[in-house]
């Protein structure tokens, strides 16, 4: 179940894969046919993703798409082989469908498109497998690039409360990619 845009091939890590990118993203490259970089993921990053490999192992063992949101996603450029960047879900939808997304563009590819390329891709993707109603992201709005990603995909900011409004530059945004879903809860709504 990969994702297709115009420059990058969006795969959803097995086990095997996500243990291998964790131990060494050098033998990841190598089975994955990318070019080797040099580049390790953040040891915290890496921490995060063993955290989470032993606090649900019921999602790898079943047969179901649950584990899309709970691994890692590559950002493979097809034409020059190589892992561009990553993302990955914060764990299954809410009761109310939402899910937030947390993108890593590698340094030498950023602004370049490849955010906003590989996000409208997600999008259409959500739209056809209807696995929730709304992503959610947390941008730093004195990020130019990513406001501007945001903007031209349509999402929305999520209206801070008064109490940590002006507090830092952190802001959430949404936008929905389907009206219902299997989670008929419709609760929270930003419009």
């Amino acid at each position: 179940m990969n994702v297709l845009t115009e420059r990058i091939e969006v795969v959803p890590l097995d086990l095997n894969e996500l243990k291998t990118i964790i131990k060494s993203r050098a033998e990841f490259e190598k089975m994955a046919r990318c070019q080797v970089s040099g580049l390790e993921l953040p040891s915290a990053y890496c921490e995060e993703l063993a955290e989470m490999l032993e606090q649900t192992p019921h999602v790898w063992n079943n047969k179901t798409s649950d584990y899309l949101f709970y691994t890692l996603w590559t950002m493979i450029d097809r034409k020059n082989e190589c892992i561009v960047g990553q993302f990955t879900f914060n764990g299954k939808p809410t009761p109310e469908g939402e899910v937030e997304v947390f993108f890593s563009i590698e340094p030498p590819y950023r602004r370049k498109g490849y955010a906003t390329e590989v996000m409208q891709g997600i999008i259409e993707w959500a739209k056809e497998a209807n696995l929730f109603k709304t992503i959610l992201i947390e941008a730093d709005l004195n990020n130019k690039a990513a406001m501007a990603s945001l903007k031209k995909l349509g999402f929305k900011p999520i209206p801070a409360d008064e109490e940590n409004q002006g507090l830092n530059t952190l802001t959430k945004y949404y936008i929905k990619v389907n009206k219902k879903t299997n989670t008929e809860n419709d609760v929270l709504d930003f419009d």
